[in-house]
């Protein structure tokens, strides 16, 4: 039967801008707009490892705001050391929370301000970042340029270094805002190339491209001294597979240039890294990851606003794990950093449409473009500039960027 008295009808609203709009088209008062507008929006956080007495305070007071607080058994039994606890309810309900356990002992002090940092940075359009990259109209594209033999994706279609040259220049030209350059193949299974060929295939590609294109580029590379040249000959940023772990002289070089980083996970190495992964839980080991190694780079001395993120699809993870971190891109902008999101063309694609070429992916791979744009990610980095440019217009059109001013 179609409801008929009232209209009912269910609203999917994702931000206050949005419920502002209904709100003004409902032609609410202004004074109402303020007072009801974080009302319409309800956030359920997870933290974890809060003594027991802390989660029983935290559940009392946000119960007596209207919210709720689900908590794991030892609560209840008063026993263990520690618990976890998924915290529900509006935006105005967490307000008027915070200032409460300010005043509270065992630990909720900390925790209101854990609090109130996170649900800034997942609910703030834009993320702080390098100023040489403008987020506001994400995601941008990173054109992927492997200059290798033997790239999982086109072998050997970019190895040329004129074909290279050109082939950067058409991505530009489709809608990259990025390149970026690699010269070792990580493929699954792949072995490593030696450093001076690494430096051989890539540093011409830079100095060729870096005065005469209209996008800044990246290098896909866990060497300091790749890094390093590349940087010194027009290279803006660095795109590090093994999220500044692989080479300990990396940190200092990105450190000292100045320059945004991209720190991605990876499961081991890319020789062993599809040799039966295996996680807790995929999606929250990979935050642990994420906020462990952020933590660690600005401590030394790393800016934060360089630092981006990548879960590094493929990488170590096997189909449920791929389409997981997928589902829940959005998760990971809590930690306060830019996205990117890397799926062009990868296995698991292939392993959903019964793929096996990876040049066959494309539609797969603009699936997971506009799949992230509707997340929120930062930045794509796509083999098919062209075909993946379109469809995040689109998705822009319909889901459009805020174009103010980005968060602290």
């Amino acid at each position: 039967m179609i409801p008929v008295a009232g209209r009912p009808q269910v609203l999917m609203l994702r931000d206050t801008d949005e419920v502002r709009r209904v709100l003004h088209d409902m032609r609410v008062s202004a004074g109402g707009i303020d007072i009801m507008d974080k009302k319409a929006l309800f956030r359920v956080v997870r933290v974890k490892g809060l003594d027991v007495r802390a989660a029983n305070i935290l559940k009392q007071e946000m119960l007596a705001r209207g919210g709720e607080v689900a908590t794991s058994r030892e609560v209840y039994e008063m026993g263990g050391s520690d618990a976890g606890c998924l915290i529900m309810g509006t935006l105005v309900q967490y307000e008027r929370l915070l200032p409460k356990l300010r005043q509270q002992p065992f630990g909720l002090r900390a925790l209101a301000d854990a609090l109130e940092t996170v649900l800034r940075h997942h609910d703030a359009h834009t993320p702080v970042c390098h100023p040489g990259l403008d987020l506001r109209r994400g995601p941008l594209i990173m054109g992927a340029l492997n200059v290798t033999p033997d790239s999982f994706s086109d072998p050997g279609d970019f190895f040329d270094h004129e074909t290279a040259v050109k082939g950067a220049r058409r991505m530009v030209d489709e809608g990259a805002d990025i390149v970026d350059v690699g010269g070792e193949s990580t493929r699954p299974g792949s072995d490593r190339t030696p450093l001076e060929e690494e430096l051989r295939r890539v540093l011409p590609v830079v100095e060729a491209l870096a005065p005469n294109i209209a996008a800044p580029l990246s290098v896909d590379t866990y060497r300091h001294e790749v890094a390093a040249k590349a940087l010194e000959r027009g290279a803006f940023m660095i795109n590090d597979v093994t999220a500044l772990r692989g080479d300990s002289e990396m940190v200092a070089v990105v450190r000292d240039a100045g320059c945004p980083v991209v720190l991605m996970h990876m499961l081991g190495e890319p020789k062993t890294m599809q040799e039966n992964p295996v996680y807790e839980n995929v999606v929250e080991d990979l935050y642990s990851f994420f906020a462990e190694r952020l933590t660690w780079a600005v401590d030394q001395g790393v800016e934060e606003r360089n630092l981006i993120i990548d879960p590094g699809i493929g990488f170590g993870k096997t189909l449920a794990h791929n389409l997981a971190l997928i589902r829940h891109l959005q998760t990971f902008r809590s930690l306060g950093r830019p996205v990117l999101l890397g799926a062009s063309r990868k296995r698991f694609i292939g392993a959903v449409l019964g793929l096996p070429e990876p040049k066959d992916r494309v539609i797969g791979t603009v699936a997971t473009s506009v799949i992230a744009a509707m997340q929120d990610v930062d930045i794509v980095r796509v083999h098919d500039v062209a075909e993946n440019a379109q469809a995040i217009a689109i998705a822009r059109a319909v889901f459009p960027c805020h174009d103010n001013e980005p968060h602290g």
